[in-house]
């Protein structure tokens, strides 16, 4: 019909959604594995207080699942010791939900908690999560549920939607796919040069339908390869690189491995002052710093000013007024040489960027690998946007990262 008898599958689900049908076999397919994971590892709660009353509860009721016990990851924070010390999600917690229950309850010590990650299923209790699910996943943690995705028909959706964050949009939950929607998934899908692309497609998808790390988790690969994917892309030594989303150099500093330190210039955009700094530092201390081009300014269609929103790698630019502004301009306007390779992570602002990039896109052709996760619809909507412009151009997706941050898609000359 429209691709493999999995794709068929996933399509008549998306269609079930505009009858508001959400209980789909992806959904059921993700409470069992939680359900015989629990049967085998120990269920910890992550965390004290907020929904722990009632989550075992229902946990016992809806699942036959009990809970071995809970771990306070606050007194880290508290001590000052450990590996969440000094993790961004402290600063959203209520202190006073969290410590609600705190003393009635089985709680394990540090030792026995990162003793044998493989061991432990996690289910992290509280409202908003930005970075917890990257960080238990970095320590071993790889079976790894939230409110989000095991108690979304439990909780009301203020709770669930209560993440809001400018550097990407959060995944929409028991979301209705519109008829053009789903005829522009199946059009990617068969745009996409090969089976891992539709693959990686296909799980990314599942994961907007059910929030299920398994999903992410088994699609990525490794985050070291993200831009300079040696299974996608090849590289010259005479790239004119444009590095859209600076930070503090961690992108330059993979592409000098990867091309043996060759290249023919570098343009590297970050708006963020101390971002900027950082990104200096790094590039004073290359031998080939004549050759890189810093430049204080996010990308866009044309000149503007913003605010800066969010911190470190996350910093984004928002309407709303802050403390810190920010200029924005355009490829088209900024750079003296002919682009080969553009890059694009700039928290939620890939298709504006594009379009001040279009004159040299269209004219010279170069490679593009372009950030599709920080709207809900970039994952589509980004590359169909490209196979516009360039359709002599193949497409390849890949995931590299444990969540739904980290999805690229990669446009390149035949």
């Amino acid at each position: 019909m429209f691709g493999n008898e999995h794709f068929n599958n996933l399509i008549e689900v998306l269609f079930d959604t505009q009858n508001n049908q959400f209980d789909n076999l992806y959904e059921k397919e993700k409470i069992e594995r939680f359900k015989n994971l629990c049967k085998t590892k120990k269920l910890v709660v992550f965390g004290t207080g907020y929904y722990l009353k009632s989550i075992v509860k229902y946990f016992k009721l809806n699942f036959d699942v009990d809970v071995y016990g809970v771990y306070d990851w606050v007194e880290e924070v508290k001590t000052q010791e450990g590996k969440f010390a000094n993790i961004a999600d402290y600063q959203y917690l209520d202190l006073e939900k969290y410590y609600k229950y705190r003393d009635k309850v089985k709680l394990i010590s540090k030792e026995e908690f990162y003793e044998k990650s493989e061991d432990i299923v996690i289910f992290i209790n509280t409202d908003i999560y930005p970075s917890l699910p990257m960080a238990l996943y970095s320590l071993g943690f790889k079976n790894i549920y939230t409110i989000r995705n095991l108690l979304k028909n439990f909780l009301p959706i203020e709770i669930l939607t209560k993440q809001k964050f400018d550097e990407f949009e959060l995944n929409r939950l028991n979301y209705s796919f519109t008829t053009s929607e789903i005829a522009n998934i199946i059009t990617l899908y068969n745009l996409l040069e090969d089976e891992k692309s539709k693959n990686v497609f296909m799980d990314i998808l599942k994961f907007k339908l059910t929030e299920d790390y398994f999903y992410t988790i088994s699609t990525k690969d490794k985050a070291s390869s993200q831009y300079f994917d040696k299974e996608v892309i090849n590289i010259s030594d005479d790239e004119v690189f444009i590095d859209c989303g600076g930070y503090n150099g961690d992108t330059i500093a993979s592409f000098l491995k990867f091309t043996n330190g060759k290249f023919k210039h570098i343009y590297s955009y970050e708006p963020e002052e101390v971002n900027f700094k950082k990104l200096n530092d790094y590039i004073s201390s290359l031998e080939s710093k004549d050759k890189i081009t810093t430049i204080k300014a996010g990308v866009y269609y044309k000149n503007k000013t913003f605010y800066l929103s969010g911190q470190s790698s996350a910093t984004t630019c928002t309407e709303t007024i802050t403390d810190k502004k920010a200029e924005v301009i355009s490829i088209d306007e900024s750079i003296n040489h002919i682009p080969t390779f553009i890059k694009m992570d700039i928290e939620s602002f890939e298709i504006q960027a594009l379009l001040g990039a279009i004159k040299n896109i269209k004219e010279h052709k170069p490679k593009l690998a372009i950030c599709i996760y920080h709207k809900f619809d970039d994952l589509w909507n980004i590359p169909l946007l490209l196979k516009q412009w360039l359709p002599d151009y193949k497409f390849k997706m890949r995931h590299y990262g444990s969540t739904q941050e980290e999805t690229v898609i990669y446009a390149i000359p035949r």
